[in-house]
């Protein structure tokens, strides 16, 4: 797509704006305890009411998908409608937050707008930048994803400690950032639904990517997820010290997304490689330092760099290998698909094969999903090696 300099600045701001908000769900997790108590309900049917979220946001990427494909729904009108839905939220909660059944609506309305603008963000890269310009933007993306996650985190956490329903307040920012994107993002439909054009098969590396960003998030997600239970057994402020390795983690990420070009510039496919043997290093460093805070800390932050290294440049990837008439269907597998099915799929696979192995060790099960890395960043090596090695006869 033709766009001026102009404008291509002023789109390309808007979709880093809209990133901060892609982790907006941690905003809403500090309140989990007060949401229990408030409505005197299990803790589990307060998690299962909030992690509607998730199945929501994949089903409702799928059709979205479907009905970009068929130009009944754009781009732009799905980030927009998104970002509006969170402030519909907003309205909600301060009607009805005395009742529970609200929690389970908040769930949908959020996973809704996850699900209309986080693919289609990604799709709008696909479809408005040079592959040069990508590069650059995609790891911009992640490190604003990260940088949010830190700034809703927090804010989520304050506003919380007030009143149940406080960090649901921050989805109010969805008003500013839909106007923007009203203004800033063209309104274009698929060309297969414009032009009659018929839909691009999706190339084989597309899937090499998914699966690429399947393992990896299945690996990545032990971090925060086992943090606290590592930390209890040493530390009487365990929840206090595991939000503050949460949002270390988070900035690692920042801080490689701003790297992430010059990195990938020169290792190309390898950085993939690169960011599982840094997990891993981070990983076993955890299950072995289990009293040293400041190190517990320069680990979880070696992890969080990871995240701006692998997922955006499975992203850059794949929208390498994607055009107009299909990049619907590679950015709903890519953002998605493959990374939420890993994250959903991780203590399904690792908590409980480790719990048979060795019961309730997180460090062991640090080590166990650290070996996995490695295993994985051998495969992906020779691969890569394979991959070179073919390019180079077929030219020759």
């Amino acid at each position: 797509m033709n766009l001026s300099d102009k404008k291509k600045k002023a789109l390309k701001a808007t979709l880093l704006l809209v990133a901060l908000t892609n982790m907006i769900s941690v905003a809403l997790s500090p309140a989990t305890e007060q949401i229990r108590q408030f409505f005197g309900v299990e803790l589990a049917t307060v998690q299962t009411a909030m992690s509607a979220t998730n199945i929501l946001q994949i089903a409702v990427s799928l059709i979205a998908m479907y009905f970009i494909n068929r130009g009944i729904l754009t781009k732009k009108r799905a980030v927009v409608l998104g970002q509006s839905l969170f402030a519909l939220a907003v309205i909600f909660v301060l009607l009805f937050h005395h009742a529970f059944w609200c929690v389970y609506v908040l769930s949908a309305l959020v996973g809704t707008a996850l699900g209309l603008f986080v693919t289609n963000a990604f799709g709008i890269i696909f479809d408005c930048f040079e592959p040069d310009e990508r590069q650059g933007l995609t790891g911009l993306q992640t490190s604003c994803i990260s940088l949010g996650g830190i700034i809703c985190s927090l804010t989520g956490g304050l506003l919380a400690s007030l009143f149940w329903y406080g960090g649901y307040l921050v989805l109010s920012v969805g008003v500013i950032i839909a106007i923007i994107a009203a203004i800033n993002i063209p309104n274009y439909k698929t060309p297969k639904a414009a032009d009659g054009m018929r839909r691009s098969p999706i190339k084989p590396k597309v899937f090499f990517y998914a699966v690429s960003a399947f393992v990896f998030m299945l690996c990545y997600v032990t971090v925060s997820q086992n943090i606290s239970s590592h930390l209890a057994p040493h530390f009487k402020n365990y929840s206090t010290l595991a939000g503050i390795c949460s949002a270390v983690q988070m900035g690692g990420g920042v801080v490689s997304g701003l790297l992430f070009k010059k990195i990938s510039g020169k290792l190309q496919d390898d950085t993939l490689v690169l960011a599982l043997c840094m997990l891993a290093l981070g990983l076993v460093v955890l299950s072995f330092l289990t009293t040293a805070l400041p190190l517990i800390l320069i680990a979880v932050f070696v992890c969080g760099l990871t995240l701006s290294l692998f997922t955006p440049w499975c992203i850059f990837g794949t929208s390498v290998n994607s055009d107009p008439t299909n990049s619907a269907v590679t950015s709903v597998i890519i953002s998605a698909i493959a990374p939420s099915t890993g994250g959903f799929l991780s203590p399904v696979v690792f908590t409980n094969l480790t719990n048979v192995l060795v019961p309730d060790s997180t460090a062991f099960r640090y080590r166990f999903v650290a070996g996995c890395a490695l295993v994985i960043a051998v495969i992906l090596f020779l691969r890569n090696r394979f991959a070179k090695d073919g390019a180079k006869a077929t030219a020759e």
